[in-house]
């Protein structure tokens, strides 16, 4: 049987990429979304639409702008309120980019809920691109699949 991660993804260490989630401050998340993103694009019929990937990115970097100047200029308060609202929206496709790229794992291993492949949307939501690494991890090395 084919293997469904084979020539899609690579095997990545599990601790390398919590490492750099969180050294970072969530951009290599950002990263390894667009990498997932690019490779499911490549081998998917339901594709994630590059306008989309390209907004959450460009939100996702002006909320972590306003973010960092916010921290510089902590004694003026208005300044973090007044970005919350770019916050909120960015946090938003973040959220969705996740569901999206979190399906289309799933549609490709052709798993169902239960399935050891399967990605779990709780597990998902907390773990991120760390648990769908780890599931790809699992999947590229059960050579039964």
């Amino acid at each position: 049987m084919k293997h469904a991660f084979s020539g899609v993804f690579e095997t990545d260490s599990i601790l390398k990429t919590l490492a750099l989630c969180v050294l970072t401050l969530g951009t290599y998340l950002i990263y390894k979304l667009y990498r997932f993103t690019s490779q499911l694009n490549q081998h998917a019929q339901l594709k994630i639409p590059k306008l989309f990937i390209t907004t959450a990115i460009v939100l996702f970097v002006t909320s972590s702008g306003n973010l960092i100047y916010s921290l510089v200029n902590y004694h003026d308060l208005s300044i973090l309120k007044s970005s919350i609202g770019i916050h909120v929206i960015s946090s938003a496709f973040d959220i969705t980019w996740i569901v999206m790229v979190r399906k289309r794992i799933n549609l490709l291993a052709g798993t169902h809920k239960g399935d050891n492949l399967w990605l779990n949307p709780f597990m998902t939501s907390i773990f991120h691109v760390i648990y769908m690494q780890y599931k790809i991890n699992q999947g590229l090395a059960d050579k039964t699949i």
